[in-house]
C-alpha cells in the first residue's frame, strides 16, 4: 500500500508533463489509444482520454509507445520482468533503443542528484533522454540480457568471430573507443546491418548455386 502511495506522489509531483499520441497495450491485452506521458524517473506512464487521466506501472502494462515530436522519433516501451538485485526480479519499463540480432534496451539511470534547473521551456526529463550517460543500456542477446558495461567480455567476441575485419575497419574509420557508450552502440548497429546484409544475400547466393550445378555438362 505505501508503495501504491509512494507513487501516485510521484506522479502528481511532475508538473507540466508532456503529452504525445501513443498507445497501451495492458498485460491482460487490452489496447487503450489516447495522449501518454511518460515519467522517467518514477516510470509511470500516465494514459489522458476523454477528459481523465490515469497513471500506470510496470506490473499493469505489457508495453507501450508514443511519438516524441521533440525528437521526431516513435519510442517504444516494454515491461521486462528484470533482475533489479541478484536475488529479485521484478517488472519495469525498459524502451527499445534499436532493433536487430542483438536489441538494445535502455533504464534511467537512478542516482541521487541535486536538481539541475535548464534552460527555460527545456524539462529536465527532455535533456536526460538525450543523454548517454543518463541511462543503463541492455543488450538482448541469444535469449539473455546482457549489461552494456560488460561489452567487452559478454558481445565483442561473438561479433569480432562474425565480422571481425568490417567492424574493426568501421571503429578504425570513425576512430571509435570500444570502451565509450556511444561507440557500443554504434558498433551494435552495424552488427545488426551486417546480419541483414548477410541474410538478404543468401538467396541468390543459393539460387547461384542451383544454376551453377545446372550448367553442369550431363
Amino acid at each position: 500500500m505505501m508503495g501504491l502511495v509512494a507513487t501516485h506522489l510521484l506522479v502528481a509531483a511532475s508538473h507540466n508533463p508532456t503529452w504525445s499520441t501513443g498507445q497501451i497495450v495492458l498485460t491482460n491485452g487490452t489496447q487503450i489509444a489516447g495522449e501518454l506521458s511518460y515519467n522517467w524517473k518514477a516510470e509511470i506512464v500516465q494514459l489522458r482520454k476523454n477528459g481523465t487521466i490515469k497513471a500506470y506501472s510496470a506490473y499493469q502494462i505489457d508495453r507501450f509507445s508514443y511519438f516524441d515530436d521533440a525528437s521526431n522519433a516513435l519510442r517504444q516501451f516494454s515491461a521486462v520482468d528484470f533482475p533489479v538485485r541478484k536475488t529479485l526480479k521484478r517488472p519495469v519499463f525498459l524502451e527499445e533503443y534499436s532493433a536487430g540480432t542483438f536489441t538494445v534496451y535502455r533504464r534511467l539511470r537512478h542516482v541521487r542528484e541535486p536538481l539541475q534547473i535548464g534552460a527555460p521551456g527545456v524539462s529536465t526529463e527532455e535533456v536526460l533522454k538525450d543523454n548517454y550517460d543518463s541511462f543503463v543500456y541492455y543488450v538482448y542477446a541469444n535469449g539473455t540480457f546482457y549489461q552494456m558495461d560488460k561489452f567487452n567480455r559478454d558481445l565483442w567476441p561473438q561479433m569480432h568471430d562474425e565480422f571481425g575485419s568490417e567492424l574493426r575497419q568501421y571503429a578504425s574509420v570513425r576512430q571509435l573507443d570500444i570502451n565509450n557508450t556511444a561507440a557500443r552502440l554504434m558498433l551494435i548497429n552495424q552488427y545488426n546491418y551486417l546480419k541483414v546484409r548477410n541474410r538478404s544475400a543468401e538467396p541468390y547466393q543459393a539460387a547461384e548455386t542451383v544454376i551453377a550445378s545446372d550448367e553442369q555438362p550431363n
